[in-house]
C-alpha cells in the first residue's frame, strides 16, 4: 500500500519540467562519463582500446581476467579511481531520466490497468543492480589478479540485468509516447448535456 501510495504520488508530481531537467543531467553525466577525458574515452586513450567490464553482456571468470589483464596495471587504476566513482551518480540521474518520462506518459495516458504504476519499479530496478554491478566490480579490481568466481558471476548477472531492464525502461517509454502520441489525435468526446 506504501509502494502504490508512493509511484501515484511520483506520477502525480511527473512535469515536463522535471523531465527536461533530469534529461539534461543524464545527458551531462552521459557525456562526462563515456566522452571525457575522466572516463570512457580517457581509458581507451592509456589502453589502447580495451574497454570496461559494464559493456560486455555476461562473462566468466576467464574472460573477466582477459578483460582486465588487458587493461593493464594503469587502465585498471583508472577504472578504479576515476569511471567507478562517476558510475554511481550516473545510474542515479538515468533511473531519475527514465522515471521521470515514465511517469509523466503515464500521467498522460489513461490507465488501462491499476498496475500501470509499477512500471516505475522497471528503471529502480536497472539504477539498483547498476550499482550492485559496480560494487563487486571494484571488489574484482581491488583483489586482482585473483578473481573470486562468486564477485565475477554476480557481476555479470548484475550486469546483464541492468542491460536487459534499460532495454525495458526505453521499451516502456517508447511505447507510452507512442499511446500518448496517438491519444492526441484522437477525437474529444463531448459529455452529453
Amino acid at each position: 500500500m506504501i509502494l502504490h501510495k508512493l509511484l501515484n504520488t511520483i506520477i502525480q508530481k511527473a512535469s515536463w519540467k522535471k523531465s527536461v531537467l533530469f534529461s539534461v543531467l543524464f545527458v551531462v553525466l552521459y557525456a562526462i562519463i563515456n566522452r571525457s577525458g575522466m572516463g570512457v574515452a580517457g581509458l581507451l586513450k592509456i589502453t589502447g582500446g580495451a574497454n570496461i567490464l559494464d559493456f560486455e553482456f555476461g562473462y566468466s571468470s576467464e574472460k573477466a581476467y582477459t578483460l582486465l589483464t588487458a587493461l593493464g596495471a594503469e587502465g585498471r587504476s583508472f577504472y578504479l579511481t576515476k569511471i567507478l566513482p562517476l558510475d554511481f551518480p550516473f545510474p542515479f540521474a538515468y533511473m531519475l531520466f527514465y522515471v521521470g518520462w515514465i511517469a509523466l506518459f503515464i500521467k498522460r495516458v489513461p490507465a488501462v490497468k491499476e498496475w500501470n504504476e509499477y512500471l516505475l519499479l522497471i528503471p529502480v530496478l536497472t539504477f539498483l543492480f547498476d550499482w550492485a554491478e559496480n560494487i563487486s566490480i571494484i571488489a574484482m579490481l581491488n583483489h586482482y589478479p585473483t578473481l573470486t568466481s562468486w564477485v565475477v558471476f554476480l557481476a555479470s548477472i548484475f550486469g546483464m540485468l541492468k542491460m536487459i531492464l534499460t532495454i525495458g525502461s526505453i521499451s516502456i517509454m517508447i511505447v507510452l509516447l507512442a499511446v500518448s502520441i496517438f491519444n492526441s489525435f484522437q477525437p474529444k468526446q463531448i459529455p452529453n448535456p
